[in-house]
Protein backbone atom coordinates (compact mmCIF):
# COMPACT_ATOMS: atom_id res chain seq x y z
CA UNK A 1 0.00 0.00 0.00
CA UNK A 2 3.03 2.39 0.71
CA UNK A 3 4.33 1.66 -2.31
CA UNK A 4 1.56 2.66 -4.32
CA UNK A 5 0.92 5.34 -2.15
CA UNK A 6 4.72 6.83 -3.04
CA UNK A 7 3.86 5.54 -7.04
CA UNK A 8 1.04 8.00 -7.22
CA UNK A 9 2.67 10.81 -5.24
CA UNK A 10 5.75 10.66 -7.82
CA UNK A 11 3.10 10.51 -11.38
CA UNK A 12 1.26 13.14 -9.47
CA UNK A 13 4.62 15.69 -9.41
CA UNK A 14 5.39 14.73 -12.49
CA UNK A 15 2.04 15.87 -13.95
CA UNK A 16 2.03 18.74 -12.01
CA UNK A 17 5.85 19.40 -12.99
CA UNK A 18 5.11 18.90 -16.45
CA UNK A 19 1.87 20.99 -16.66
CA UNK A 20 3.95 24.06 -15.48
CA UNK A 21 6.49 23.97 -17.91
CA UNK A 22 4.84 22.68 -20.63
CA UNK A 23 3.00 26.48 -22.49
CA UNK A 24 -0.13 27.61 -22.56
CA UNK A 25 -1.98 26.68 -26.09
CA UNK A 26 -1.60 29.68 -27.96
CA UNK A 27 -4.68 32.03 -28.43
CA UNK A 28 -5.83 34.09 -31.64
CA UNK A 29 -8.56 36.27 -32.99
CA UNK A 30 -9.85 35.64 -36.20
CA UNK A 31 -12.18 37.45 -38.77
CA UNK A 32 -12.34 38.05 -42.36
CA UNK A 33 -9.18 40.11 -42.86
CA UNK A 34 -7.22 38.34 -40.74
CA UNK A 35 -7.86 35.28 -42.26
CA UNK A 36 -6.86 36.33 -45.59
CA UNK A 37 -3.86 37.98 -44.40
CA UNK A 38 -2.58 35.16 -42.82
CA UNK A 39 -3.27 32.47 -45.69
CA UNK A 40 -1.25 34.89 -47.87
CA UNK A 41 1.45 34.91 -45.10
CA UNK A 42 2.30 31.51 -44.26
CA UNK A 43 -0.32 29.05 -45.39
CA UNK A 44 1.42 26.02 -47.15
CA UNK A 45 -0.82 26.56 -50.27
CA UNK A 46 0.14 30.16 -50.81
CA UNK A 47 3.94 29.26 -50.52
CA UNK A 48 3.28 26.44 -52.92
CA UNK A 49 1.52 28.61 -55.37
CA UNK A 50 4.34 30.76 -55.45
CA UNK A 51 6.69 28.13 -55.87
CA UNK A 52 5.30 26.74 -58.65
CA UNK A 53 5.21 30.27 -60.54
CA UNK A 54 8.79 30.78 -59.37
CA UNK A 55 9.61 27.78 -61.73
CA UNK A 56 8.17 29.62 -64.81
CA UNK A 57 10.99 32.28 -64.23
CA UNK A 58 13.26 30.00 -66.17
CA UNK A 59 11.29 29.99 -69.57
CA UNK A 60 11.98 33.25 -70.76
CA UNK A 61 15.76 33.52 -69.53
CA UNK A 62 15.87 30.02 -71.11
CA UNK A 63 14.95 31.66 -74.77
CA UNK A 64 17.59 34.44 -73.95
CA UNK A 65 20.36 32.22 -73.49
CA UNK A 66 20.54 31.47 -77.10
CA UNK A 67 21.85 35.23 -77.87
CA UNK A 68 24.40 34.82 -74.60
CA UNK A 69 28.10 35.91 -75.40
CA UNK A 70 30.19 32.38 -76.12
CA UNK A 71 33.71 32.25 -74.94
CA UNK A 72 35.87 29.30 -76.06
CA UNK A 73 39.69 29.14 -75.27
CA UNK A 74 41.74 26.31 -75.67
CA UNK A 75 45.16 25.50 -75.25
CA UNK A 76 47.65 22.29 -75.51
CA UNK A 77 50.81 20.92 -76.25
CA UNK A 78 50.83 18.11 -78.89
CA UNK A 79 54.00 15.60 -79.48
CA UNK A 80 54.01 14.38 -82.84
CA UNK A 81 56.21 11.88 -84.62
CA UNK A 82 53.72 10.08 -86.63
CA UNK A 83 54.48 8.57 -90.31
CA UNK A 84 53.21 10.46 -93.38
CA UNK A 85 53.93 9.79 -96.95
CA UNK A 86 56.62 13.20 -96.63
CA UNK A 87 58.42 11.38 -93.71
CA UNK A 88 58.38 7.83 -94.76
CA UNK A 89 62.14 7.66 -95.61
CA UNK A 90 64.49 7.13 -92.68
CA UNK A 91 65.96 10.47 -94.26
CA UNK A 92 63.06 12.55 -93.43
CA UNK A 93 61.94 11.46 -90.01
CA UNK A 94 60.90 14.49 -87.60
CA UNK A 95 59.81 15.29 -84.03
CA UNK A 96 57.26 18.25 -83.58
CA UNK A 97 56.68 20.11 -80.50
CA UNK A 98 53.38 22.25 -80.95
CA UNK A 99 52.23 24.71 -78.59
CA UNK A 100 48.40 25.35 -80.06
CA UNK A 101 45.64 28.06 -77.91
CA UNK A 102 42.90 29.32 -79.59
CA UNK A 103 40.24 31.60 -78.50
CA UNK A 104 36.63 32.69 -79.47
CA UNK A 105 34.22 35.19 -78.73
CA UNK A 106 30.80 34.80 -80.75
CA UNK A 107 27.33 36.95 -80.04
CA UNK A 108 24.37 35.98 -81.88
CA UNK A 109 21.69 39.12 -82.07
CA UNK A 110 17.87 38.57 -82.59
CA UNK A 111 18.63 40.34 -85.47
CA UNK A 112 19.53 37.32 -87.39
CA UNK A 113 22.92 38.49 -87.08
CA UNK A 114 25.90 36.90 -85.44
CA UNK A 115 29.57 38.36 -84.77
CA UNK A 116 32.61 36.37 -83.81
CA UNK A 117 36.30 37.22 -82.78
CA UNK A 118 39.06 34.38 -83.09
CA UNK A 119 42.51 34.24 -82.30
CA UNK A 120 44.94 31.79 -82.22
CA UNK A 121 48.62 31.09 -82.04
CA UNK A 122 50.53 28.46 -83.28
CA UNK A 123 54.18 28.02 -81.33
CA UNK A 124 56.01 25.00 -82.81
CA UNK A 125 59.80 23.09 -82.92
CA UNK A 126 61.00 20.61 -84.85
CA UNK A 127 64.24 18.30 -84.65
CA UNK A 128 65.19 16.05 -87.52
CA UNK A 129 67.00 13.06 -87.41
CA UNK A 130 69.29 14.08 -90.56
CA UNK A 131 68.52 17.07 -92.34
CA UNK A 132 66.53 17.59 -95.27
CA UNK A 133 68.37 19.63 -98.13
CA UNK A 134 66.06 22.43 -97.56
CA UNK A 135 65.15 22.48 -93.73
CA UNK A 136 62.67 24.77 -91.74
CA UNK A 137 63.72 27.04 -89.15
CA UNK A 138 63.82 24.92 -85.93
CA UNK A 139 61.43 27.23 -84.16
CA UNK A 140 58.47 29.09 -85.81
CA UNK A 141 55.43 31.13 -84.54
CA UNK A 142 51.79 31.79 -86.34
CA UNK A 143 49.40 33.99 -85.25
CA UNK A 144 46.38 34.22 -86.50
CA UNK A 145 42.94 37.01 -85.83
CA UNK A 146 39.99 37.34 -87.39
CA UNK A 147 36.51 38.84 -87.45
CA UNK A 148 33.35 37.02 -88.56
CA UNK A 149 30.25 38.58 -89.91
CA UNK A 150 26.58 36.16 -90.30
CA UNK A 151 23.22 37.86 -91.61
CA UNK A 152 20.12 35.80 -92.21
CA UNK A 153 18.45 36.80 -95.41
CA UNK A 154 15.53 34.67 -95.67
CA UNK A 155 14.50 31.65 -93.36
CA UNK A 156 14.28 33.55 -90.05
CA UNK A 157 14.69 37.07 -91.92
CA UNK A 158 16.99 39.68 -89.85
CA UNK A 159 15.73 37.34 -87.02
CA UNK A 160 11.85 37.75 -87.27
CA UNK A 161 11.69 33.62 -85.87
CA UNK A 162 14.32 34.89 -82.65
CA UNK A 163 11.96 37.52 -81.73
CA UNK A 164 9.13 35.70 -82.01
CA UNK A 165 10.57 33.00 -80.00
CA UNK A 166 11.84 35.27 -77.08
CA UNK A 167 8.39 37.07 -77.11
CA UNK A 168 6.85 34.07 -76.29
CA UNK A 169 8.26 32.99 -74.01
CA UNK A 170 8.31 36.61 -72.33
CA UNK A 171 4.58 36.96 -72.50
CA UNK A 172 3.56 33.38 -71.63
CA UNK A 173 5.85 34.60 -68.54
CA UNK A 174 3.74 37.48 -67.77
CA UNK A 175 0.62 35.54 -68.24
CA UNK A 176 1.61 32.89 -65.62
CA UNK A 177 2.39 35.85 -63.69
CA UNK A 178 -1.35 37.41 -64.06
CA UNK A 179 -2.39 34.12 -63.37
CA UNK A 180 -0.52 33.42 -60.46
CA UNK A 181 -2.66 36.21 -58.43
CA UNK A 182 -5.87 34.53 -59.87
CA UNK A 183 -4.72 31.16 -57.83
CA UNK A 184 -3.74 32.91 -55.14
CA UNK A 185 -7.42 34.50 -54.62
CA UNK A 186 -8.78 30.84 -54.79
CA UNK A 187 -6.31 29.90 -51.91
CA UNK A 188 -7.89 33.32 -50.07
CA UNK A 189 -11.32 32.21 -50.60
CA UNK A 190 -10.67 28.84 -49.84
CA UNK A 191 -9.68 30.11 -46.65
CA UNK A 192 -12.40 32.10 -46.02
CA UNK A 193 -15.04 29.21 -46.95
CA UNK A 194 -12.97 27.38 -44.48
CA UNK A 195 -13.23 30.22 -41.45
CA UNK A 196 -16.79 30.20 -41.95
CA UNK A 197 -17.21 26.46 -41.92
CA UNK A 198 -15.28 26.19 -38.49
CA UNK A 199 -17.51 29.14 -37.63
CA UNK A 200 -21.03 27.38 -38.23
CA UNK A 201 -19.27 24.08 -36.84
CA UNK A 202 -18.56 26.02 -33.59
CA UNK A 203 -22.44 27.49 -33.29
CA UNK A 204 -23.95 23.92 -33.91
CA UNK A 205 -21.67 22.18 -31.41
CA UNK A 206 -23.16 25.52 -29.41
CA UNK A 207 -26.74 25.30 -30.20
CA UNK A 208 -26.57 21.23 -29.82
CA UNK A 209 -25.12 21.46 -25.68
CA UNK A 210 -28.16 23.98 -25.51
CA UNK A 211 -30.60 21.64 -27.01
CA UNK A 212 -29.38 19.03 -25.39
CA UNK A 213 -29.96 20.96 -21.78
CA UNK A 214 -33.52 22.15 -22.83
CA UNK A 215 -34.46 18.34 -23.03
CA UNK A 216 -32.75 17.54 -19.92
CA UNK A 217 -34.95 19.70 -18.22
CA UNK A 218 -38.03 18.69 -19.88
CA UNK A 219 -36.94 15.04 -19.43
CA UNK A 220 -36.87 16.28 -15.33
CA UNK A 221 -40.03 18.12 -15.51
CA UNK A 222 -41.92 14.94 -17.24
CA UNK A 223 -40.62 12.64 -14.55
CA UNK A 224 -42.25 15.49 -12.05
CA UNK A 225 -45.34 14.81 -13.71
CA UNK A 226 -45.09 11.27 -14.21
CA UNK A 227 -44.51 10.93 -10.35
CA UNK A 228 -47.47 13.26 -9.29
CA UNK A 229 -49.33 11.02 -12.01
CA UNK A 230 -50.33 14.01 -14.25
CA UNK A 231 -48.48 12.97 -17.55
CA UNK A 232 -49.77 11.21 -20.28
CA UNK A 233 -48.67 7.23 -20.85
CA UNK A 234 -45.33 7.01 -22.98
CA UNK A 235 -44.64 11.00 -22.62
CA UNK A 236 -41.84 10.24 -20.54
CA UNK A 237 -40.08 7.57 -22.91
CA UNK A 238 -40.81 9.75 -25.52
CA UNK A 239 -39.33 12.30 -24.21
CA UNK A 240 -35.91 10.39 -22.11
CA UNK A 241 -36.02 9.10 -26.43
CA UNK A 242 -35.42 12.57 -27.59
CA UNK A 243 -32.82 13.46 -25.14
CA UNK A 244 -30.73 10.37 -26.54
CA UNK A 245 -31.09 11.65 -29.95
CA UNK A 246 -29.95 15.28 -28.28
CA UNK A 247 -26.88 13.57 -26.81
CA UNK A 248 -25.74 12.22 -29.99
CA UNK A 249 -26.11 14.76 -31.85
CA UNK A 250 -23.70 16.61 -29.37
CA UNK A 251 -21.16 14.30 -30.07
CA UNK A 252 -21.64 14.32 -33.87
CA UNK A 253 -21.28 18.15 -33.91
CA UNK A 254 -17.99 18.43 -31.56
CA UNK A 255 -16.38 15.74 -34.20
CA UNK A 256 -17.65 18.08 -36.85
CA UNK A 257 -16.12 21.05 -35.05
CA UNK A 258 -12.94 19.85 -34.12
CA UNK A 259 -12.78 18.92 -37.60
CA UNK A 260 -13.20 21.78 -38.52
CA UNK A 261 -10.94 23.73 -36.55
CA UNK A 262 -7.79 21.45 -37.29
CA UNK A 263 -8.52 22.17 -41.38
CA UNK A 264 -8.75 25.85 -40.83
CA UNK A 265 -5.27 25.73 -38.55
CA UNK A 266 -3.35 23.78 -41.18
CA UNK A 267 -4.95 25.86 -44.17
CA UNK A 268 -3.74 29.34 -42.04
CA UNK A 269 -0.30 27.78 -41.24
CA UNK A 270 -0.95 28.04 -37.51
CA UNK A 271 0.52 25.70 -34.46
CA UNK A 272 -1.30 22.70 -34.04
CA UNK A 273 -3.13 23.11 -30.92
CA UNK A 274 -3.63 27.04 -31.54
CA UNK A 275 -6.85 28.55 -29.92
CA UNK A 276 -9.27 30.15 -32.38
CA UNK A 277 -11.64 32.83 -31.72
CA UNK A 278 -13.79 33.55 -34.09
CA UNK A 279 -14.84 37.60 -34.56
CA UNK A 280 -18.37 37.88 -36.74
CA UNK A 281 -20.20 41.08 -37.21
CA UNK A 282 -23.47 40.79 -35.61
CA UNK A 283 -24.95 42.85 -37.49
CA UNK A 284 -25.97 41.43 -41.37
CA UNK A 285 -24.61 44.08 -44.00
CA UNK A 286 -26.69 44.53 -46.98
CA UNK A 287 -25.60 43.59 -50.67
CA UNK A 288 -23.50 46.53 -51.76
CA UNK A 289 -23.98 48.35 -54.72
CA UNK A 290 -20.79 48.00 -57.11
CA UNK A 291 -20.40 49.88 -60.16
CA UNK A 292 -20.30 47.18 -63.52
CA UNK A 293 -17.00 45.48 -63.97
CA UNK A 294 -15.45 45.31 -67.40
CA UNK A 295 -14.40 42.30 -68.23
CA UNK A 296 -11.48 43.00 -69.80
CA UNK A 297 -9.89 44.31 -67.16
CA UNK A 298 -10.33 40.75 -65.29
CA UNK A 299 -6.84 39.48 -64.94
CA UNK A 300 -8.04 35.52 -66.23
CA UNK A 301 -8.95 37.76 -69.68
CA UNK A 302 -5.60 39.88 -69.61
CA UNK A 303 -3.56 36.74 -68.84
CA UNK A 304 -5.21 34.63 -72.04
CA UNK A 305 -5.24 38.14 -74.04
CA UNK A 306 -1.29 37.68 -73.34
CA UNK A 307 -1.35 34.02 -73.94
CA UNK A 308 -3.33 34.33 -77.48
CA UNK A 309 -0.07 37.04 -78.19
CA UNK A 310 1.96 34.55 -77.19
CA UNK A 311 0.63 31.54 -79.59
CA UNK A 312 0.72 34.32 -82.24
CA UNK A 313 4.31 34.98 -81.92
CA UNK A 314 5.46 31.34 -82.31
CA UNK A 315 3.32 31.32 -85.40
CA UNK A 316 4.97 34.01 -86.70
CA UNK A 317 8.26 32.67 -85.82
CA UNK A 318 7.47 29.10 -87.63
CA UNK A 319 6.43 30.69 -90.59
CA UNK A 320 9.88 32.44 -90.57
CA UNK A 321 11.81 29.45 -89.92
CA UNK A 322 9.49 27.34 -93.04
CA UNK A 323 11.95 28.88 -95.90
CA UNK A 324 15.10 27.64 -96.83
CA UNK A 325 17.84 29.24 -94.80
CA UNK A 326 19.89 32.11 -96.91
CA UNK A 327 23.07 33.53 -94.95
CA UNK A 328 25.12 35.95 -96.07
CA UNK A 329 28.69 35.40 -94.51
CA UNK A 330 31.74 37.35 -94.19
CA UNK A 331 34.84 36.69 -92.97
CA UNK A 332 38.49 38.71 -92.74
CA UNK A 333 41.25 37.39 -90.67
CA UNK A 334 45.00 38.68 -90.25
CA UNK A 335 47.84 36.72 -89.85
CA UNK A 336 52.06 36.72 -89.06
CA UNK A 337 54.28 33.98 -89.18
CA UNK A 338 58.17 34.09 -87.84
CA UNK A 339 61.09 32.22 -85.96
CA UNK A 340 59.79 34.63 -82.84
CA UNK A 341 56.47 35.30 -80.75
CA UNK A 342 57.66 39.00 -81.39
CA UNK A 343 58.17 38.49 -84.85
CA UNK A 344 54.89 36.80 -85.65
CA UNK A 345 53.22 39.21 -83.26
CA UNK A 346 54.29 42.41 -85.36
CA UNK A 347 53.31 41.03 -88.32
CA UNK A 348 49.96 39.78 -87.45
CA UNK A 349 49.21 43.67 -85.80
CA UNK A 350 51.03 45.12 -89.34
CA UNK A 351 47.96 43.49 -91.69
CA UNK A 352 50.33 42.84 -94.17
CA UNK A 353 48.52 39.24 -94.81
CA UNK A 354 45.28 40.08 -94.63
CA UNK A 355 42.63 37.27 -95.83
CA UNK A 356 38.51 38.10 -96.98
CA UNK A 357 35.76 36.21 -97.62
CA UNK A 358 32.34 37.04 -98.82
CA UNK A 359 29.75 34.87 -99.56
CA UNK A 360 26.24 33.22 -99.01
CA UNK A 361 25.31 29.99 -97.43
CA UNK A 362 22.03 27.96 -98.62
CA UNK A 363 20.84 25.07 -96.42
CA UNK A 364 17.38 23.43 -97.05
CA UNK A 365 15.81 20.49 -95.19
CA UNK A 366 13.28 18.46 -96.77
CA UNK A 367 12.01 15.05 -96.58
CA UNK A 368 10.06 14.98 -93.13
CA UNK A 369 7.71 17.92 -94.13
CA UNK A 370 8.59 19.20 -90.32
CA UNK A 371 8.31 22.68 -91.64
CA UNK A 372 4.53 22.44 -92.96
CA UNK A 373 3.74 20.62 -89.58
CA UNK A 374 4.90 23.55 -86.97
CA UNK A 375 3.08 26.16 -88.62
CA UNK A 376 -0.08 23.57 -88.60
CA UNK A 377 0.48 23.25 -84.70
CA UNK A 378 1.45 26.75 -83.84
CA UNK A 379 -2.00 27.80 -86.09
CA UNK A 380 -4.18 25.17 -83.90
CA UNK A 381 -2.62 26.31 -80.60
CA UNK A 382 -3.69 30.56 -81.84
CA UNK A 383 -6.87 28.79 -82.59
CA UNK A 384 -6.86 26.86 -79.20
CA UNK A 385 -6.02 30.23 -77.25
CA UNK A 386 -8.72 32.42 -79.09
CA UNK A 387 -11.19 30.17 -78.35
CA UNK A 388 -10.34 30.17 -74.67
CA UNK A 389 -10.50 34.08 -75.15
CA UNK A 390 -13.79 34.46 -76.79
CA UNK A 391 -15.13 31.63 -73.86
CA UNK A 392 -13.65 33.19 -70.70
CA UNK A 393 -14.95 36.49 -72.10
CA UNK A 394 -18.94 34.80 -72.07
CA UNK A 395 -18.44 33.12 -68.61
CA UNK A 396 -16.75 35.97 -66.99
CA UNK A 397 -20.30 38.16 -67.80
CA UNK A 398 -22.47 35.29 -66.66
CA UNK A 399 -20.50 34.54 -63.47
CA UNK A 400 -20.73 38.05 -62.50
CA UNK A 401 -24.12 38.29 -62.72
CA UNK A 402 -24.49 34.37 -61.12
CA UNK A 403 -22.69 35.37 -58.25
CA UNK A 404 -24.60 38.96 -57.46
CA UNK A 405 -27.68 36.89 -57.89
CA UNK A 406 -26.48 34.55 -55.27
CA UNK A 407 -25.58 37.06 -52.84
CA UNK A 408 -29.00 38.81 -53.15
CA UNK A 409 -30.35 34.97 -52.50
CA UNK A 410 -28.41 34.57 -49.32
CA UNK A 411 -29.00 38.03 -48.32
CA UNK A 412 -32.86 37.40 -48.44
CA UNK A 413 -32.49 33.73 -47.01
CA UNK A 414 -30.28 35.06 -44.02
CA UNK A 415 -33.35 37.62 -43.54
CA UNK A 416 -36.02 35.03 -43.59
CA UNK A 417 -34.00 32.68 -41.38
CA UNK A 418 -33.64 35.23 -38.62
CA UNK A 419 -37.41 35.68 -38.48
CA UNK A 420 -37.80 31.92 -38.68
CA UNK A 421 -35.52 31.00 -35.91
CA UNK A 422 -37.66 33.78 -33.87
CA UNK A 423 -40.96 32.26 -34.66
CA UNK A 424 -39.71 29.24 -33.69
CA UNK A 425 -38.50 30.12 -30.47
CA UNK A 426 -41.62 31.76 -29.64
CA UNK A 427 -44.14 28.75 -30.57
CA UNK A 428 -41.90 26.28 -28.77
CA UNK A 429 -41.93 28.43 -25.42
CA UNK A 430 -45.79 28.97 -25.63
CA UNK A 431 -45.66 25.11 -26.66
CA UNK A 432 -43.89 24.39 -23.78
CA UNK A 433 -45.97 26.26 -21.36
CA UNK A 434 -49.03 24.49 -22.88
CA UNK A 435 -48.20 21.33 -22.12
CA UNK A 436 -46.81 22.07 -18.51
CA UNK A 437 -50.69 22.83 -18.30
CA UNK A 438 -51.76 19.76 -19.81
CA UNK A 439 -53.13 21.48 -23.20
CA UNK A 440 -50.85 19.85 -25.67
CA UNK A 441 -49.40 16.70 -26.67
CA UNK A 442 -45.39 16.15 -25.76
CA UNK A 443 -45.18 14.98 -29.62
CA UNK A 444 -45.86 18.08 -30.47
CA UNK A 445 -43.50 19.69 -27.97
CA UNK A 446 -41.17 17.71 -29.29
CA UNK A 447 -41.66 18.67 -32.81
CA UNK A 448 -41.29 22.11 -31.90
CA UNK A 449 -38.68 22.18 -29.88
CA UNK A 450 -36.63 20.14 -32.88
CA UNK A 451 -37.76 22.95 -35.34
CA UNK A 452 -36.59 25.45 -32.89
CA UNK A 453 -33.00 24.00 -32.91
CA UNK A 454 -32.96 23.13 -36.76
CA UNK A 455 -33.73 26.83 -37.36
CA UNK A 456 -31.01 28.33 -35.08
CA UNK A 457 -28.46 26.02 -36.99
CA UNK A 458 -30.23 26.93 -40.17
CA UNK A 459 -29.41 30.73 -39.62
CA UNK A 460 -25.87 30.56 -38.31
CA UNK A 461 -25.41 28.05 -41.85
CA UNK A 462 -27.20 30.91 -43.54
CA UNK A 463 -24.95 33.55 -42.12
CA UNK A 464 -21.79 31.39 -43.63
CA UNK A 465 -23.81 31.11 -46.70
CA UNK A 466 -23.87 35.06 -47.03
CA UNK A 467 -20.47 35.94 -46.12
CA UNK A 468 -18.79 33.40 -48.66
CA UNK A 469 -21.26 34.34 -51.42
CA UNK A 470 -19.83 38.13 -50.80
CA UNK A 471 -16.19 37.27 -51.32
CA UNK A 472 -17.05 34.94 -54.26
CA UNK A 473 -18.43 38.16 -55.78
CA UNK A 474 -15.32 40.58 -54.59
CA UNK A 475 -13.32 37.42 -56.52
CA UNK A 476 -15.29 36.96 -59.56
CA UNK A 477 -14.42 40.91 -59.93
CA UNK A 478 -10.89 40.26 -59.05
CA UNK A 479 -11.82 42.32 -55.93
CA UNK A 480 -10.79 39.92 -53.35
CA UNK A 481 -7.09 41.06 -53.23
CA UNK A 482 -4.88 42.73 -55.55
CA UNK A 483 -2.32 41.88 -57.99
CA UNK A 484 0.71 41.86 -55.87
CA UNK A 485 -0.81 39.78 -53.17
CA UNK A 486 1.88 36.95 -51.61
CA UNK A 487 4.98 37.82 -53.35
CA UNK A 488 7.98 36.63 -51.63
Amino acid sequence: MVKIFLTLACVSSLNTAWAQTTPAPKTITLNQKTVAELVLKQSPQTAEVNLKYQQYRLDPVKALSAYDWKLLVESGFEYDKSASLLTSTTSNKAKYERYRTTASLTKPFTTGTTLGLELSRLSQKVEFESLPTSPPPGEQTLDMAGFTFEQTLLGNFFGTADRGNVNAAELTFQANTVARANELEDVVLSAIRQFWTAYVAQENFKESVNSRERYQKLVDAVKRKTSLGYSNPGDLPQIQAEFETRVQKVKTASTDYLKSMENLTTILGLDPGTEIKFEVPKEIPPVPKLPAKNVENLRSIRSQKLKVEAAQESLDAAESLSYPTLNFVGKMYTSGADETASGSYSELTGGSRPKYYAGLKLQYNFGSDIQNETIINKKLTKDLEDTRLRRQLSESSDLEAQAQRKVDATYAIVLSAEKQKGFREKASQELNRSYTQGRTDISVLITAMNNFFDSEVQYSQAVGNYAVALNEWAAVRDELIPDDSGKN
